[in-house]
């Protein structure tokens, strides 16, 4: 996969160090986490929402995982190959300890699995694995895992979003109750103590099979208010903050015992345009509404330009990025005159939905997109929900004909996320045979170098054809105390096994 140059954490953080432990030394030190949002719970199958899908990852292993540089790399399974278009085959390592003392091993996987694609699970991620049919144990450290169609994406799905392994025994004895709150997974950290609201304490995995964490014990805090946080971190109560609201940056950077990081992000900021409804049928009218929207701007004033144009819902990080693709130029009249041919020289009406409450700002960009497709004749009103309130809406397909969201892209491949957007439900109904023809091409190999330059033409056709208000890339906003040594990962996994603290 394509290297990217950070993590986005989906959710924020805040870090005061009370020890140092020495470089090679065995785990020491205590630090404290500040979340705006903490899990939901530790269940990896029954997830809602990437902010607990990035966290829990510190408890539990996939079969594979992320490098520093976004690259796919062995975890659980030390290696996998596709035996036929329909069948991989995993090789798993062996030695691997679950915390309580249970062995990893194939059954493990199969029952992992097996749980997360039964129907009575009721799995929220069951979308995301939803192409396996089986797995087959082929011995005590070998898996076949056996899809209902050819699936290229499978070693990535069963990483650390995914595939994270539970223990068949302890799921059995303590039930799916308990592990949502007592989890016992592979990881580098053990889930020790959780008061709900409150805190949970992390505690290093000394047996940890990529060697044990620097840090002893984290304490993570919900610290929900962003005020709150950046006033802990000014007063040297925390270490590490994200995110960090784009008008406070320029202020914390005179701190001179503090530095702010932005990272280009791999979530894609875009408007769905229900193209079944008229007038938005007409590609027209979808073209209308790109010219009609100053983008730039909108990053330059409400991102103070940590943000980056994008001319498609492909982010400039995703693997066949094509530069050539540029962004519809900010032209009002144009957009007009697009109208008039469209045969609405007066314009319409419409709504536009926005939401609070989520992973990012959504409400603020809309009110500008509003309000610049009110000079083009378009009187869209917009309504803002909680997201709790809106999420229900988009189940139902009941989401206003253009609606804000965004999306991270959680494979970073460009297929998954134009699939994922042309689903035909969610709210998101554009469907074209020629881009599924393109995407099920590329996605017919295992070979990066080859899918990649394919992706060319996919943005062309997505561009044209304009199913999206295709906006921005917004960077996230980190800011730290010098003593943290913490390298972000290039996904959105907030993954804390490298934490380290300075001398």
């Amino acid at each position: 996969m394509s290297a990217r140059s950070a993590l986005t954490l989906g959710v924020a953080l805040a870090i005061a160090v009370l020890a140092v432990a020495p470089a090679g030394a065995a785990p020491a030190g205590e630090v404290k986490i500040g979340l705006a949002a903490e899990p939901n719970t530790f269940d990896p199958h029954l997830t809602v929402g990437r902010n607990t899908q990035i966290f829990i990852v510190n408890v539990y292993d996939g079969l594979t995982a992320r490098d520093a540089q976004g690259n796919l790399v062995p975890a659980l399974a030390e290696s996998w190959k596709r035996l036929n278009p329909t069948t991989w085959q995993f090789v798993l390592r062996k030695g691997v300890k679950f915390h309580n003392g249970d062995d990893f091993n194939a059954e493990s996987v199969k029952f992992t699995l097996d749980r997360a694609t039964n129907p009575e699970t009721k799995a929220t991620i069951s979308s995301e694995l939803g192409t396996i049919a089986s797995t087959e144990i082929v011995d005590p450290y070998t898996v076949n895992v056996i899809t209902k169609t050819p699936d290229f994406l499978l070693p990535v799905r069963l990483g650390e979003l995914f595939g994270l392994m539970l223990s068949p025994k302890h799921t059995n004895a303590v039930g799916k109750e308990a592990i949502a709150t007592r989890p016992n997974g592979t990881g580098p950290f053990k889930l020790v103590s959780w008061t709900k609201n409150e805190q949970m304490v992390l505690e290093a995995n000394e047996s940890y099979w990529r060697g044990a964490p620097k840090v002893k014990k984290i304490i993570v805090r919900p610290i929900l208010e962003d005020a709150a946080r950046i006033a802990a971190l000014q007063a040297g109560e925390v270490d590490l903050i994200t995110p960090i609201p784009y008008a406070r940056i320029a202020e914390l950077k005179r701190n001179d015992k503090l530095v702010i990081k932005t990272v280009a992000a791999p979530r894609i900021f875009h408007v769905t345009i229900d193209v079944r409804k008229p007038p938005f049928d007409n590609v027209k009218v979808r073209q209308a509404l790109n010219y009609g929207v100053d983008v730039n701007a909108i990053v330059k004033s409400l991102y103070f330009g940590y943000g980056t144009r994008l001319a498609t819902v492909v982010d400039r990080g995703g693997l066949g990025y094509d530069p050539g693709v540029q962004p519809y130029p900010f032209d009002p009249t144009k957009a007009k005159a697009l109208l008039a041919q469209a045969g609405f020289p007066n314009g319409f009406e419409t709504e536009f939905d926005s939401f609070t409450g989520s992973i990012a700002d959504h409400a603020k960009p809309a009110e500008a997109i509003v309000g610049y497709l009110q000079k083009i004749g378009v009187k869209a009103k917009q309504n803002v929900f909680e997201f709790a309130a809106f999420g229900p809406r988009r189940v139902q397909n009941k989401t206003a004909p253009l609606f804000i969201y965004s999306i991270g892209d959680a494979y970073l491949e460009p297929s998954w996320v134009i699939r994922w957007l042309t689903q035909g439900g969610l709210g998101m109904h554009y469907k074209n045979p020629k881009l599924d023809e393109m995407l099920t091409r590329i996605e017919a190999t295992d070979d990066r170098a080859k899918r990649a330059p394919q992706y060319s033409d996919v943005q062309k056709l997505i561009k044209d054809e304009a199913p999206f208000i295709f906006l921005f890339q917004a960077d996230a906003v980190f800011g730290m105390s010098t003593r943290i040594d913490y390298a972000p990962r290039p996904d959105e996994t907030q993954w804390l096994y490298p934490l380290g603290l300075r001398g």
